[in-house]
Parts: C-alpha cells; sequence; structure tokens
C-alpha cells in the first residue's frame, strides 16, 4: 500500500493563495495567518492561532456553495468524499488551454458510475502562488462537465479551473450573469462535490485509486481545507 498527499501546504506566504476576488467582484480578499500564541519555552506548550479562507489551498465545494438550500459542508455525507477514483491524465495541456469532453473520450479511460473522477493537468504544482495561475488558468468546458455527469461521476478532484478562467470569462459568462461558472452549477446541482486545488497528482502511479478527502468540520460553511491523498495497491488494476 503507498499513501501519496495530494494537499498544498497552508503557508501564510503564499501571495495568491485562493480566487482573486478583488479583481473579479471587488471583495477584499480574505486574510491566511498561522500565529503562534503559546511556546514550549514560555507556556510548557504549544499551539497557534489560525485565521483562513474555506476557498484557499486544497479545499472542497459543498453543494451549499452555489446552491440556495444546498448541503453545508457539515451536513455532507463522508461517503461522497472517500472511494474509488479513475485517473484521466492531461498533463500535456498548457496555459490557458481546455480539458474537453472530446479529451476525456480520447483516453480510452473507462469510468464506472459512482467514480471519483480525478483530472490532473499539473498546473497547480507549477502555478499556485503567482498571478499567472489565475490569470492563465488551463480549465474545464461545459461540454466536458456533461460528459463526466452522463457516466455518473460522484465527486471531482482536479488542479485546475473547474469552470471558466475568472479573469477571461467569455461573453455572457461574467460575474454577475446567471450562467457565471455553470460548471459549479452543473456539478453541484446535482450533489457533486468539487476537490480543488490539489497538487502532486502526477505521483499517482495507477488508473484506478483509492481516494481520500478529509475536510474540516466546519459548521454552516460551503466548504473547507482539507487533506487529500490517493491509496495505491489496493485496487484492481
Amino acid at each position: 500500500m503507498k499513501v501519496i498527499d495530494l494537499t498544498l501546504t497552508i503557508d501564510p506566504e503564499t501571495k495568491y493563495p485562493g480566487f482573486p476576488r478583488s479583481k473579479v467582484y471587488g471583495k477584499p480578499e480574505s486574510v491566511n495567518t498561522i500565529t503562534q500564541v503559546a511556546s514550549v519555552e514560555e507556556n510548557k506548550v504549544s499551539s497557534h492561532d489560525v485565521q483562513l479562507s474555506t476557498q484557499h489551498f486544497t479545499h472542497y465545494d459543498a453543494p451549499s456553495h452555489y446552491i440556495i438550500g444546498g448541503l453545508n459542508n457539515d451536513e455532507v455525507p463522508l461517503d461522497w468524499l472517500v472511494g474509488e477514483a479513475v485517473v484521466f491524465d492531461m498533463m500535456h495541456k498548457q496555459a490557458g488551454e481546455c480539458v474537453s469532453a472530446a479529451d476525456l473520450e480520447a483516453t480510452g479511460v473507462q469510468m464506472k458510475r459512482g467514480d471519483i473522477v480525478v483530472i490532473r493537468t499539473g498546473w497547480t504544482d507549477k502555478m499556485f502562488g503567482t498571478f499567472e495561475f489565475w490569470d492563465q488558468m488551463i480549465y474545464l468546458t461545459t461540454d466536458a462537465a456533461e460528459w463526466l455527469m452522463e457516466r455518473g461521476i460522484k465527486t471531482l478532484v482536479q488542479d485546475f479551473m473547474t469552470c471558466d478562467s475568472p479573469l477571461h470569462p467569455p461573453a455572457g459568462r461574467e460575474w454577475g450573469q446567471p450562467n457565471w461558472s455553470p460548471n459549479h452549477l452543473t456539478f453541484l446541482g446535482n450533489n457533486v462535490c468539487l476537490v480543488e486545488w490539489c497538487t502532486n497528482l502526477g505521483a499517482i502511479t495507477e488508473e484506478r485509486v483509492l481516494l481520500v478527502c478529509a475536510p474540516i468540520k466546519l459548521k454552516g460553511t460551503e466548504g473547507a481545507p482539507c487533506r487529500v491523498m490517493a491509496i495505491e495497491g489496493i485496487l484492481p488494476q
């Protein structure tokens, strides 16, 4: 058995840790801090205060992220986030390119109903923490989202944008438009959670793995930071 960590380290010095709200819809960026409030030297025990966004670094989106009345983070069953996963390799994709239904079909990967789907591009590994990460984002097309839904996806795990580039959306999909971020509506509206900004996906060597996503159980939130891992050597290939 081999356990592969797919989680970004939460580092307060990361300059662009999450969705650029100030540039998209004019809201201030969240603050991420880790502050030591007690030390073994002075207090005989060490502890830290942490301030962070539910949408920064490796995290997942619960349905309530986009859906009124959708399940909150603390209501999502854990079996939605743990299970057999199939890996689609898109490591050849370059900055600004898309992952389409035709791309997924061309891999020949056999997806089963109820699979967690992992799509890897290497984008988070290469660019996370930079403005270019958001400005030149690889993204998933709407026909790819529909292709996955037709095949019974359970959860989507990826290292690139679930929808259009937030800074360069096509006409009619700008923030505030009814069709803004259509893939989020497609997935979350059907109780398909989204595990975003995973890293190290290239370390997975098997096509089918056991995927574990363990979010912090925060009450009433639309998502949460999470520890994500792939476990090899368990499932038949």
